[in-house]
C-alpha cells in the first residue's frame, strides 16, 4: 500500500488518537517543520499491510 486515501486517514488518526487518550496537541511550529521541512528532505511515512491491519513506519528520505 503507497498511501492512504482519506477515509483510511481519518480513521487511523481516530484510532492514534483515541490510543494517545483522545487529545493530541500539535503546536503550529511542529505542523509547518512537517509540512515544509527546512533541508527540502522531509519524513516519509511507509505504510505496510500486515495480516492484521496496518503498520505506519517513519522513514528518513534519502
Amino acid at each position: 500500500m503507497r498511501y492512504l486515501s482519506d477515509v483510511n486517514l481519518r480513521a487511523v488518526l481516530n484510532v492514534l488518537i483515541s490510543r494517545s487518550g483522545g487529545t493530541v496537541e500539535i503546536r503550529n511550529e511542529e505542523l509547518y517543520d512537517a509540512m515544509l521541512p527546512d533541508q527540502g528532505h522531509g519524513e516519509q511515512v511507509l505504510i505496510e499491510e500486515t495480516e492484521t491491519g496496518l503498520r505506519l513506519s517513519i522513514v528518513s528520505r534519502p
